[in-house]
C-alpha cells in the first residue's frame, strides 16, 4: 500500500432514513375550506374570464395570419400553497400540466382540456366530494393582461426591456426552452403479485409518452417554421427539450404570448476567455517524458492547441483532435499573443510553470484537443448544449473535461440554463466530469467601477460580477481565482493581494443558494495605476508562467495571461492525478476528493464569512491535501449508491491517544459528500431539479452508535419512532451547517448543493470513543427510486501539534471492518 494513502470506509448499518418532515396547514388553504362556496366561486369567475379571452382572440389568429394552435390547450398562471410544491407535486388530476415553476408559488400551466377537468374538481370541491380537497391549495388564478404576464416570466431581462419596441418584421437569434412534463409515476415490481400485467401496462404507457414527446417536437417544428427556422439539434432533457431557432419579430411575439408549453425565450448569448499581453520567460533545455501508457485523458474544450509544441507535444493525443468549427477543420491554435487552448493545456500539465520543475517530468495525463473556438477566441454559431452532448458523445474514452470558455454574461436565477443543466445530464449519465472557469468580468467594467468610487472588493458584489453561465452547474468543478502576490510600487498597486479574490473573478453564491465558485486557484493578478486614470493591466510580477502558442512569435513560456481560465486548469491537473490513483472509481469521489483537500486562506479556515465563501468556495485545493495524508492527518472515503429513504451509516474509531484527556490540541475533522442525480429544468430550487438528493448529518458529541442508529434510521417496519426523553446532548458546531440559520455562516448551508463540505475543529479532549454519520436519501421528483452514486470522505488532522495519529486510526479502524465483514 502507498505510504498515508486513503482509507477506505465502510457502511456500517443501512436501513430507512428517519427524515423529519411535516407542517401545520397554511392558513389560506384553511380559510378556503372553510368557505368552499365562495372559494370555488372565485375560481370559477377567474376561468370564465380566462376562457373568454383565450376564445376571443382564438378567433382572430387565421385572420391574423398567425401559427396553427389547439383550441382546447389553454394558458393560464396560477398562485398555489408554496408548501405543496415539493419535487414530486403536479396537477395531471386537475387537467393542468405545469410548464414552469415561479417564485412564491405561482405557476404557469397550460389546461390542456380547456379546463373541463379542473371545473369538475371545483365543483366536487363545493359538495366537498373525495379527491377534491387539494382545490382549497389553489390560491389564485391571473386572469390580467396574458400577453403582459407571460412575456415577464418567459423572457430574459433584456428581452423584456425591449418587449414593447419589438416590431414584426424584426430578425432574432434565440434559445427557446419548451417543457414537457409528463410523469408515469414508479415502475411496478415485476416480482409482486400482477406485477407482470401492471408493467406491461407501464410500457405502454411510456411508448405512448415517448410519441407524445416526439409530436411537441414536431409541433414546436411546425410553430417555428411558420416564421423561422430552427438553427440547432433539439437537446433534450427529463422534463423539457430546447434549441436554436431563427425567428421574426412577430413569431417572436406569438411565441411568448400563446404558444403554451414554452417556459424560456433567452438571446443567443456571447462566450468570453479573456486575455492579457506580457513577458516571456527563458528556460534552458529540460527534459519532459510521456505520460504513462494507462494515464487518464483530459478532454481540453478550447480554440486548439499548438499540438507540435515542445513542452506539450509528448502528452497530446493528436490521433483524436477533433475540430468542432463549421468549415475549419483546423485543430491549431490561431489566438494571438499566444494562444488560449495552448495555455490551458500547458496549465494542466504543468500547473505551477515549467521553470520549477523537477526534471525528468511526466506530465499525469494526455490531452486531447477539441476545437470549439474560432480565430478571434469566439464561439462560432453553435448551440453549446448541443455541443457538450456531442463532445462527450465522440469522446467515450475520456472522463475529464477543462472548459475555460463562458458566457458573457452572468448565469441567470430562475432556471438552470440549457448549457449548465446538459453539463449536470452529462456528468450523470456518461460519469464525466466537467472542470470550469468561473468567468472574468472585463477590464473595461472593472475601469468604470473604480471611476465611480466602487472599489475592490465591493464591486464583486454586484449582480454583473456573479458567476457566468455554465459555472452555475450543480455537477461541475466551478474554479475562480486568487491572488498569489502583493504588488505595490509608485505606479502601480494590486487590485487583491496574496491570498486574496483576485481583481477579475467572478463569485457567487450559485443558482439556488449553491456554494459557487466550488474552488479557487492562483490565476494570476492584476494591478491598477495610481495616476487617476485607473489603468487595470497585469504584469509580469503578478501573471503566472504558462505555455504559449508560437504560431505567431514569441516565446514558447510567458508570464502574461490572467484569468480564471488559467485557474480551472491548475485544478483539472489535481483531477488527473486523482484519476490515475482511482481509475475504477466514479467521479463523485474525484469531486470529493478536490473539495475535501481545499482550505480558505488565513483566518477564513477558522472564521468563515458568507462573503468569503462566496469569493473563494471552499477554497485552494492542496495536491498533497488530495492525494494523501500525513503522520498527523487521514483521511476515509466511501463509494456507493443509495436510492430516496434510504440512510447509510458509517462510524469512525478514535483511538485513545487521540482523545487523551491531558491532551489539549486542536483536531480538524473535515466532511464531503459528493453526489449526482438525473435533472430537470422547469421547476426553482435544488431538490425539484434533481431526481433524488441526499444529506449527511452526524452524531452528537457524546452519542454512542447504536443510539446515533436509532435517531438516525426508522426501524424496520419503517414505523416512526418515539423520541427518547434522554435525546439531548451537545451537536457538533460545523462551520456551515445544514440549516442557513445555524452555524458559523448564515444565510447560506451546506444541503443546498450536490457537493456537501463541511469542518470543524474540536479540543482533543472533547473527542469520543467514535464518530457517527448517516447519509440519507430524500425524494426528489423521480418516483422509481433508482439508486443515485455518491462519495464520501471523512478527514481527522492534528493542528499545530507533531501528534502521529494515521497509523493509530487506520489499524483502529481496519479492525472495526474486519468485525463488519465478519458480522456480514
Amino acid at each position: 500500500m502507498e505510504q498515508f494513502a486513503h482509507l477506505r470506509l465502510i457502511a456500517k448499518q443501512t436501513g430507512i432514513a428517519a427524515i423529519p418532515g411535516g407542517g401545520q396547514e397554511a392558513e389560506e388553504t384553511r380559510a378556503n375550506k372553510a368557505d368552499r362556496q365562495s372559494h370555488s366561486g372565485k375560481l370559477q369567475r377567474w376561468l370564465t374570464d380566462t376562457k373568454t379571452s383565450w376564445e376571443n382572440e382564438f378567433k382572430e389568429r387565421e385572420k391574423n395570419n398567425l401559427a396553427p394552435l389547439d383550441k382546447d390547450v389553454v394558458t393560464v398562471l396560477f398562485q398555489i400553497n408554496p408548501d405543496l410544491l415539493l419535487p414530486t407535486f403536479d396537477l395531471e388530476s386537475f387537467g393542468i400540466e405545469i410548464i414552469s415553476e415561479e417564485d412564491d408559488g405561482f405557476i404557469i400551466g397550460a389546461a390542456f382540456d380547456n379546463f373541463r377537468s379542473l371545473e369538475e374538481k371545483i365543483d366536487d370541491f363545493v359538495a366537498a366530494k373525495r379527491g377534491s380537497a387539494k382545490i382549497g391549495d389553489l390560491w389564485k388564478i391571473i386572469d390580467g393582461d396574458r400577453n403582459l404576464w407571460r412575456a415577464e416570466h418567459i423572457l430574459s431581462e433584456d428581452l423584456f426591456a425591449r418587449w414593447g419596441d419589438i416590431q414584426d418584421d424584426d430578425q432574432f437569434k434565440l434559445e427557446v426552452s419548451v417543457a414537457f412534463a409528463k410523469p408515469l409515476g414508479a415502475r411496478p415490481d415485476s416480482s409482486k403479485r400482477g406485477g407482470d400485467f401492471r408493467l406491461e401496462e407501464y410500457s405502454k404507457k411510456l411508448e405512448e409518452r415517448d410519441e407524445a414527446l416526439m409530436q411537441r417536437e414536431a409541433h414546436f417544428d411546425s410553430f417555428i417554421s411558420f416564421y423561422g427556422s430552427r438553427q440547432s439539434d433539439i437537446v433534450g432533457l427529463d422534463d423539457s427539450f430546447c434549441a436554436q431557432v431563427e425567428i421574426s419579430g412577430k413569431g417572436l411575439k406569438d411565441l411568448v404570448e400563446n404558444y403554451p408549453f414554452v417556459f424560456e425565450v433567452i438571446e443567443i448569448e456571447d462566450t468570453s476567455i479573456g486575455d492579457t499581453a506580457g513577458q516571456e520567460v527563458v528556460l534552458n533545455d529540460i527534459e519532459i517524458l510521456p505520460p504513462s501508457d494507462n494515464a487518464p485523458i483530459v478532454g481540453i474544450i478550447d480554440s486548439g492547441i499548438m499540438e507540435g509544441h515542445r513542452y506539450l507535444a509528448s502528452a497530446i493525443d493528436a490521433e483524436r483532435s477533433i475540430s468542432y468549427l463549421v468549415n475549419n477543420p483546423s485543430t491549431a491554435d490561431h489566438v494571438i499573443d499566444g494562444g488560449h487552448g495552448t495555455k490551458v493545456a500547458g496549465a494542466v500539465l504543468y500547473p505551477k510553470g515549467l521553470s520549477i520543475l523537477t526534471v525528468p517530468y511526466s506530465p499525469p495525463c494526455f490531452v486531447r484537443n477539441l476545437r470549439i473556438l474560432n480565430d478571434n477566441n469566439n464561439l462560432e454559431e453553435k448551440y453549446p448544449a448541443e455541443l457538450m452532448q456531442r463532445i462527450v458523445d465522440d469522446n467515450g474514452d475520456c472522463s475529464l473535461y477543462n472548459l475555460s470558455v463562458n458566457s458573457t454574461r452572468p448565469f441567470r436565477l430562475k432556471h438552470m440554463s440549457s448549457w449548465a443543466a446538459t453539463i449536470d445530464k452529462l456528468t450523470h449519465q456518461n460519469n464525466v466530469l466537467f472542470i470550469l472557469s468561473a468567468g472574468n468580468v472585463p477590464f473595461p467594467s472593472l475601469r468604470e467601477y473604480l471611476r465611480t468610487n466602487r472599489n475592490y472588493p465591493a464591486y464583486l458584489e454586484n449582480p454583473f460580477c456573479r458567476i457566468a453561465n455554465p459555472a452555475q452547474s450543480s455537477f461541475c468543478i466551478s474554479v475562480g481565482s486568487i491572488d498569489h502576490v502583493d504588488f505595490d510600487n509608485q505606479d502601480w498597486g494590486s487590485l487583491g493581494g496574496n491570498d486574496k479574490v483576485s481583481g477579475y473573478s467572478r463569485i457567487g453564491s450559485g443558482i439556488w443558494g449553491q456554494i459557487k465558485p466550488d474552488l479557487v486557484e492562483y490565476g494570476g493578478g492584476i494591478v491598477v495605476s495610481k495616476n487617476g486614470l485607473m489603468q487595470v493591466v497585469s504584469n509580469v510580477d503578478t501573471a503566472t508562467e504558462l505555455v504559449h502558442s508560437t504560431l505567431h512569435g514569441g516565446s514558447a513560456i510567458g508570464k502574461s495571461a490572467v484569468g480564471t481560465s488559467y485557474s480551472a486548469p491548475k485544478v483539472t491537473h489535481i483531477a488527473a492525478v486523482l484519476k490515475g490513483l482511482y481509475p475504477d472509481e466514479g467521479i463523485n469521489l474525484i469531486r470529493a476528493l478536490l473539495v475535501q483537500g481545499a482550505r480558505l486562506p488565513n483566518e477564513l479556515f477558522h472564521s468563515p464569512t458568507l462573503l468569503g465563501i462566496r469569493q473563494l468556495g471552499y477554497g485552494v485545493p492542496s495536491i498533497d491535501r488530495v492525494t494523501r495524508n500525513t503522520d498527523y492527518r487521514a483521511t476515509f472515503y466511501s463509494t456507493n449508491n443509495i436510492a430516496a429513504n434510504e440512510g447509510h451509516l458509517y462510524s469512525l474509531k478514535l483511538p485513545e491517544s487521540l482523545r487523551d484527556p491531558g491532551n489539549e490540541y486542536d483536531v480538524l475533522i473535515e466532511v464531503t459528500l459528493a453526489y449526482t442525480a438525473k435533472v430537470r429544468r422547469t421547476r426553482q430550487r435544488l431538490k425539484s431539479y434533481l431526481a433524488t438528493w441526499l444529506d449527511w448529518t452526524s452524531s452528537k458529541l457524546d452519542e454512542r452508535f447504536n443510539a446515533f442508529s436509532e435517531r438516525a434510521l426508522k426501524p424496520d417496519d419503517g414505523s416512526r419512532r418515539e423520541r427518547a426523553q434522554n435525546e439531548g446532548g451537545q451537536a457538533i458546531q460545523w462551520k456551515i451547517r445544514e440549516r442557513s440559520d445555524l452555524g458559523e455562516v448564515l444565510e447560506i448551508n451546506r444541503n443546498q448543493g450536490s457537493l456537501q463540505k463541511d469542518w470543524v475543529i474540536l479540543k482533543s479532549y472533547q473527542l469520543r470513543e467514535e464518530l457517527s454519520f448517516a447519509i440519507r436519501g430524500h425524494k426528489g421528483w423521480d418516483k422509481d427510486f433508482e439508486k443515485i452514486p455518491y462519495a464520501f470522505t471523512v478527514s481527522i488532522e492534528v493542528l499545530g501539534a507533531e501528534i502521529p495519529i494515521y497509523e493509530e486510526i487506520r489499524i483502529e479502524n481496519e479492525v472495526e471492518v474486519e468485525n463488519e465483514i465478519r458480522i456480514k
